[in-house]
């Protein structure tokens, strides 16, 4: 997917490719029935992500909150499928909220805060129409928004969205950096501060990059999309994880962008 340059500039896309699925390797880390790989750079792609403003519809204002859920599909570490949903028996949800919209315009949505809780259980029941089952479980992750220099407003914030993001057909890009907080069960797997923020200097775990729209679905939520999540994890190379997050909210506040 392509990003507006300013958001090229705040942080660097990584570069992975999907590759078919192979053997999970020997010594690969298991986390709660989550298979990891043994490291490197790790990406989440969402598959499936749907968010709205809290309370319903879409960002419009400033100080409007983004809030929503996804399901991590597949991990990767490297060219690696490591896990995908269902497998062990386990689901892996999460629920991303506190991302409040610091500027508006049609095209461009800047936020600040947010927290991803990810969730690991051996009952999968996440329903995208209902909005139910993405909270129960153990929590496996938790992660907060990370300052960057968002370059065409001049803000900090911690999530950006470009693209058509006002009216009744929205559609649009999201970009933001997470660190862990130590609370998850794979936090201290995840805790690397590999990514680093243009014009704040601020250390983060995790680069976020997602698409939405608003098309007609049947989801809880208007808007909907993919995310994927990377990062140059513990101590080994290349590594990948292809998730299903519903963080469509980092998808700029997919709402907020599609909200």
């Amino acid at each position: 997917m392509k990003f507006p340059s300013s958001i090229k500039q705040v942080v660097a896309v990584l570069g992975v490719a999907y590759a078919a699925t192979l053997p999970l390797a020997a010594g690969a880390v298991v986390i709660d029935g989550i298979d990891v790989g043994t490291g490197g750079n790790f990406h989440f792609d969402v598959a499936t992500i749907m968010e709205q403003k809290v309370g319903g519809g879409i960002v419009t204002a400033v100080g409007d909150q983004l809030e929503g859920v996804g399901q991590v599909t597949q991990i990767y570490d490297g060219a690696n499928l490591v896990w995908q949903n269902g497998q062990n028996g386990r689901e892996l949800t999460f629920k991303f909220s506190g991302y409040t919209a610091t500027s508006i315009s049609p095209s461009h949505i800047t936020f600040n805060g947010g927290t991803v809780n990810f969730y690991s259980d051996n009952s999968p029941d996440a329903s995208f129409g209902t909005a139910a089952g993405f909270t129960d479980g153990n929590l496996w992750m938790q992660l907060v928004g990370v300052n960057f220099l968002d370059l065409a407003t001049g803000l900090n914030s911690t999530l950006v969205s470009d693209g058509t993001l006002l009216g009744s057909s929205i559609s649009g890009t999201g970009i933001g950096l997470l660190s862990v907080t130590g609370a998850g069960l794979a936090d201290s797997f995840y805790n690397t501060n590999s990514q680093v923020a243009l014009g704040t200097g601020n250390v983060a775990d995790w680069e976020i990059n997602s698409s939405f729209n608003n098309t007609p679905s049947p989801f809880a939520y208007g808007t909907h999309g993919t995310t994927n999540i990377s990062q140059n994890a513990v101590p080994e190379p290349a590594s990948l994880l292809l998730v299903g997050l519903g963080l469509l909210g980092l998808a700029g506040t997919v709402r907020g962008r599609k909200s």
